[in-house]
């Protein structure tokens, strides 16, 4: 710049020597073209000055305000600021070569912690640093997202891993801790039982457990419970000092921040996670944390409709199993109740039997309980001399003397005691008869005596006697109490009566043996006289016996039924009467 100056300097100074020269050659007389030519030159060259030194002029003014607006204007007319100018184009230059420098490393705002000094102070410096302080922001946002993102992605990983509650609580309880940087850490999950709703947790990070152990968190109890009835987020920052404390090998502390998060999926509580944390959580974490417990709430929807639907296929298959189950015993039952029916009608059979010797060999009648007649078999009938037509609706009575021990008779009758031995009777044309046998209430269901059977042989027919005495037998086992043993005395069968008289069931019958129905001051006699028994087909015996707790002497027949090779098949024990008198065991006369 200074060069280009001063060459001007020098051209302007021969120029107006020049000038000069013609001017006094006009003056001489040299002619008036020369003249004129001389005054147009000059003010060319006047006028060439004034636009440099105009262009000088500006050039320093627009120096001096980018040269942080000094306050004396650099005179454009003195030439010793012609190294000041040069300088301030030389810092221009500067300032535009950082500035382009700066400019490339805006990517990297770390870069620019420090300015050049030239800028520190420039609007172009200035705005740099607005730039990196907004970079700056924008990235710390990106990060911040970021961070959100590859949390959120980290979870998906996480939960989709499913194991036993448990373990899976854990490790989702674990990872979240250590992402937000938690010191404590528990996982709830929501349950129902008859109460209601309640939290149980499943899972702790870095906890005293034992706070929770075996304690279910009642809907509006505690922070927890309030979570569970408002379903929003908790954060406290203002900790009770007895709330929770964080341990560790260099001692305990009270945390400054407490967060309890909703786990809540399309307005549906699931459970709560509870944080605590010795620094407050940044807003972006708030963020994540509420993000991320949606995705769990989900999983635990899942888990729980999973658990639901196994439960319903667990109870579906143990109610299909129970129902095979049923099926079977029904078929086996119904196998049962053919065998039975079966057996019953057997039995129905022996019994139409019984009933047919009964009715050809033995006198029957019935009466209800007040002692009228409702029906009698021939027998009866043909001994009595009297006709259905002439019986039916009478009064015993009728038959029967009215005495005190007869109206007694019918009254124990009524409740439900039978009577056996000899009785007297009128015949149609009034004459006595004498008969054996037995008057019986017929109890059913109810357990109280319906009827009134009367099962006789007439003693005043000895032939009738002696013509009827095998179909008195088979009537006698349906009349009196029977009870067949072994050579050895152990019981093989008896009648419902001998069973009811003492108390035993078919099922512990055959565990029995005569000794136990013996009165114990009656077994050595019988030891005595038992190898007398078995040596005779047919025995009567006045045997005392236990009844009730009670001795109680009966009159017993005894039959010996021997094998077709002489051994001893069974003893027919028949208890014909009840003896009043106590006596010891005796073969009767």
């Amino acid at each position: 710049m200074k060069k280009r100056i001063v060459s001007l300097a020098i051209v302007f100074t021969v120029f107006m020597a020049t000038l000069i020269g013609v001017s006094f050659l006009s003056f001489t007389g040299k002619g008036t073209v020369v003249l004129t030519l001389a005054v147009a030159a000059t003010a060319v060259m006047a006028s060439m000055t004034g636009v440099w030194l105009s262009y000088v002029s500006r050039l320093v003014v627009r120096s001096s305000d980018a040269l942080n607006k000094k306050e004396q204007r650099i005179s454009p007319w003195s030439f010793g600021n012609i190294d000041t100018l040069e300088q301030d184009q030389e810092a221009i230059k500067k300032k535009f070569a950082l500035s382009a420098q700066y400019i490339a490393r805006l990517g990297q705002p770390e870069s620019l912690d420090t300015i050049d000094e030239v800028l520190r102070n420039d609007t172009i410096g200035e705005a740099l640093l607005r730039i990196k302080s907004d970079m700056s922001r924008l990235r710390e946002e990106e990060n911040k997202r970021n961070w959100i993102t590859q949390g959120l992605a980290m979870f998906s990983e996480i939960l989709r891993n499913k194991a036993e509650i448990d373990e899976y609580a854990y490790e989702i309880i674990s990872n979240l801790a250590r992402y937000v940087n938690a010191n404590q850490a528990a996982m709830f999950i929501e349950y129902e039982d008859d109460n209601g709703r309640y939290l149980e947790m499943v899972s702790c990070y870095a906890y005293d457990k034992r706070k929770y152990q075996d304690q279910k968190i009642r809907e509006g109890q505690g922070l927890l419970g309030q979570v569970m009835y408002e379903r929003e987020f908790i954060f406290l920052k203002d900790i009770p000092a007895n709330y929770t404390r964080i341990t560790s090998g260099l001692g305990a502390a009270t945390p400054r921040n407490l967060v309890v998060v909703p786990l809540m999926l399309n307005e549906k509580f699931y459970g709560a996670i509870e944080l605590a944390l010795f620094q407050v959580l940044e807003p972006h974490q708030v963020e994540f944390l509420k993000k991320v417990s949606e995705n769990i709430a989900s999983e635990i929807s899942s888990i729980k409709t999973f658990r639901h639907t196994q439960k319903l296929l667990d109870e579906s298959k143990t109610l299909t199993h129970e129902l095979q189950q049923r099926e079977e015993e029904m078929q086996q039952n119904i196998e049962e109740m053919a065998a039975i029916q079966e057996q019953m009608n057997r039995k129905q059979t022996e019994l139409d039997s019984y009933l047919s010797a009964i009715n050809n060999t033995i006198a029957s009648a019935e009466f209800d309980l007040l002692g009228n007649f409702a029906s009698a078999n021939d027998i009866f009938l043909k001994v009595t001399g009297y006709t259905m037509s002439d019986l039916a609706g009478q009064q015993y009575n009728k038959i029967m003397k009215d005495d005190a021990s007869v109206r007694m008779m019918w009254d124990n009758l009524r409740e439900g005691k039978f009577f056996s031995g000899e009785f007297r009777l009128r015949d149609k044309e009034g004459k006595e008869l004498w008969l054996s046998g037995t008057f019986n209430p017929i109890v059913t269901g109810n357990g109280r005596p319906d009827k009134i059977m009367m099962f006789a042989q007439f003693t005043t027919q000895e032939k009738e006697k002696i013509n009827d005495m095998g179909v008195m037998v088979n009537a006698l086992k349906s009349t009196l109490p029977v009870v067949e043993f072994n050579s050895a005395f152990k019981c093989k069968t008896a009648n419902d009566k001998f069973m009811k008289l003492f108390g035993v069931t078919r099922m512990n019958l055959k565990t029995r043996t005569l000794y136990d129905f013996l009165a114990p001051q009656a077994v050595a006699m019988f030891d005595h006289i038992k190898d007398e028994l078995l040596g005779k087909d047919f025995s009567s015996i006045l045997l005392p016996m236990m009844h009730e707790g009670q001795p109680m002497t009966f009159e017993v027949s005894v039959t010996v039924a021997q094998n077709s090779d002489g051994t001893i098949a069974r003893l027919i024990m028949i208890l014909v009467k009840e003896v009043p008198e106590k006596v010891p065991v005796m073969v009767a006369d």
